[in-house]
């Protein structure tokens, strides 16, 4: 069960903040902001507002503001990792929280910054105002969100290669990406409140993938951060942990938070909006628990980890998940054959059980990562019903070498048969860096077909054809419970799979499973004839008559 800091309940009696009002914004007005630094101590810097500017794409104004003092210099300006960092204006009322750090110019001046404004991070409209000064984000270039750091525990560089699908939908940052440095945190000394850094998880666990920003505001159970979007998706179950920041790294490119994951969750961020991401403390957020095992013959690697129970996230982390575990175990990057085991639990207790093999020449690795989220893809698009998924168990067994065989030759001892006669086939089978073998195949010929046929005899590792379902030839799938069924019943690489066409119709004449991958296609014409004459026989080709000792049932 997930545990939830006592202390964070306190936290629910916090007043809203009053806010600095968008029409009294003028160049010159002085404040200040706040951040967690080293050791997440809360530094407070000097900010003048340099402009209000309104046209700028969002559908909401942003106030220019110019970022100072020694912490300011020491960082090297605002730093990856500050977005939602409170930004608080002086007045006679007091200190007026005017919005949270959100954007920036990564080409110019580091210590610029713009501010969402907090009646837009609250969901309200601002009040009229009248924008000033020259459009100075003109001059300024383009402004970016302020970089996401991307914080990895159980990862390493190569396997985060495979998260690269959401840096282009988020502002999750690329570089630097951060793997835990294996500090244990001190999490009750943890007090969440403006300024505080925060840790957005998409996985936790043995695999743990998340994005480090700032809180803009505690109110009541409602956390407010970052200033601008996640992932911008709208409604989602995202968990929120703390975050303990160690250093931020001057740069000239961008400067960046260093920081560790917490383990103790805070609660659910619900929603990912343009102006900001917003939590909701004590909530427990829903998780889909993976098993990854890895079995070779030498040693089994287990990875336990969960992954946010979001269909649109789960292909990126469970490749870089599966890809770790690979150069974990192998240690190398090289070439081999894996086949990989899915067991798929559903919230109602049915369970879907999938086999698929794969083979690379020279990194099977990434080859069975791509290949890893293939089922729960198929179920993330299908059009039926959304998938109640309760957990999924994978199991991967791998070898080093290139274990498949290609189909180079097809003929029959017959290519002329009556209606209801039996088609005897040789198949010629060519191992790689094996000797050759001959498999032979006895195929029922339906009595509905006629004249020419081509038959088509083609392996598991070419895939269906593009307007074949994975298990049941051209019939299209019609509902939830036949995409299970076609899942469980799909054609694996090491099957070959013979089939033709009769009346403008698929039909599978057979599918034989082999100890290796098959790879190729050949096709066999022959002539179903309707009179009784007798059918002239063929010589049997030359290469069927090689020895077949140690060919495949």
């Amino acid at each position: 069960m997930h545990r939830f800091i006592f202390a964070v309940i306190l936290l629910f009696s916090v007043a809203q903040a009053s806010s600095f009002p968008l029409e009294k914004v003028i160049a010159g007005l002085q404040g200040y902001a706040i951040t967690a630094s080293a050791g997440n101590k809360l530094e407070q810097f000097p900010i003048e507002v340099i402009a209000l500017q309104y046209d700028v794409g969002l559908g909401f104004p942003l106030v220019l503001v110019k970022a100072s003092g020694d912490f300011i210099e020491s960082t090297g300006g605002v730093a990856a990792g500050m977005s939602g960092s409170p930004v608080y204006i002086k007045s006679d009322q007091g200190d007026e929280l005017l919005g949270a750090i959100s954007y920036v110019f990564p080409n110019s001046d580091h210590r610029l910054a713009l501010v969402t404004p907090i009646g837009e991070m609250r969901g309200s409209k601002s009040e009229s105002y009248t924008p000033f000064g020259e459009d100075i984000l003109a001059q300024l270039g383009t402004y970016e969100p302020v970089s996401t750091p991307l914080l990895l525990s159980g990862i390493s560089e190569r396997a985060a290669t495979q998260l690269e699908s959401l840096f282009s939908r988020t502002t999750l940052s690329p570089l630097p990406v951060q793997t835990s440095s294996g500090f244990a945190p001190d999490e009750s000394t943890y007090k969440l409140e403006p300024g505080s850094a925060i840790s957005v998880q998409l996985s936790r666990g043995d695999v743990t993938l998340a994005g480090v920003g700032t809180v803009t505001e505690v109110s009541g159970d409602t956390v407010l951060a970052f200033g601008h979007p996640f992932f911008g998706v709208g409604e989602v179950a995202f968990a929120f942990a703390p975050a303990f920041v160690s250093y931020i790294v001057p740069s000239d490119v961008v400067p960046f938070k260093l920081a560790d994951n917490g383990q103790t969750l805070l609660g659910t961020i619900t929603q990912d909006r343009p102006a900001a991401i917003v939590g909701t403390l004590g909530q427990t957020p829903d998780f889909l628990p993976i098993t990854l095992t890895l079995l070779d013959n030498k040693s089994t690697v287990v990875k336990r980890f969960e992954i946010v129970n979001d269909e649109r996230y789960y292909a990126p982390i469970l490749a870089a998940a599966t890809l770790q575990l690979f150069d974990e175990a192998s240690q190398k990057v090289s070439g081999g054959t894996a086949e990989l085991a899915w067991e798929i639990t559903f919230k109602d207790g049915q369970k879907v059980n999938v086999i698929e093999q794969a083979t690379d020449p020279e990194d099977l690795s990434s080859t069975a990562a791509g290949l890893t989220a293939a089922p729960l893809n198929i179920l993330a698009e299908n059009i039926f019903a959304k998938a109640q998924i309760a957990q999924v168990a994978i199991s991967l067994r791998y070898e080093d070498n290139q274990n498949y065989a290609e189909i180079v030759e097809v003929n029959a001892k017959t290519k002329e048969l009556k209606k209801g006669e039996d088609l005897e086939v040789y198949i010629r089978l060519q191992p790689y860096r094996g000797d050759p073998l001959v498999k032979t195949l006895v195929l029922d010929i339906p009595d509905e077909a006629k004249g020419s046929l081509d038959i088509v005899f083609r392996g598991g590792l070419e895939g269906p054809e593009e307007d074949e379902s994975p298990n049941q030839e051209s019939r299209p799938i019609l509902s939830f419970g036949e995409l299970l069924a076609a899942l469980e019943g799909n054609v694996q690489s090491r099957e070959l799979l013979v089939q033709t066409n009769i009346e403008d119709e698929k039909v599978r004449l057979d599918k034989q499973m082999f100890p290796y991958l098959i790879k190729g296609e050949e096709t066999l014409t022959i002539t179903i004839k309707d009179g009784e004459e007798e059918t002239p026989a063929e010589n049997q080709p030359e290469e069927t008559k090689e020895d077949t000792e140690g060919l495949m049932d």
